[in-house]
């Protein structure tokens, strides 16, 4: 039994193995190949992050819990101490 098992081990890290190593020699190959042609291939370029604004910051309604962007929702209070709600329903039902 444990023969079976160290078995089955030694077979998946050799196919492991062998599966990295043929990645290697297929992106070589295929680099190659790209420069033979002529076809340089594309680095990524950086993307500039986006600076968050009101219209796609999801803020969270104090009373029904729904996600929607800041710039849709009531905002009740100022600063640090402001509460959002998704409608003026929703305020109602928090504040009165």
């Amino acid at each position: 039994m444990l023969r079976y098992i160290v078995g089955i081990i030694v077979s998946l890290v050799v196919l492991t193995f062998v599966r990295a190593v043929w990645g290697i020699i297929q992106k070589a190959v295929v680099d190659e190949v790209k420069s033979a042609v002529g076809e340089e291939t594309p680095k990524p370029e950086k993307q500039a992050k986006a600076e968050p604004t009101a219209e796609t910051t999801l803020r969270k309604c104090a009373t029904c819990g729904t996600y929607k962007p800041e710039a849709k929702m009531v905002r009740y209070g100022a600063g640090a101490k402001s509460v959002y709600f998704c409608s003026a329903e929703c305020e109602k039902k928090a504040n009165g």
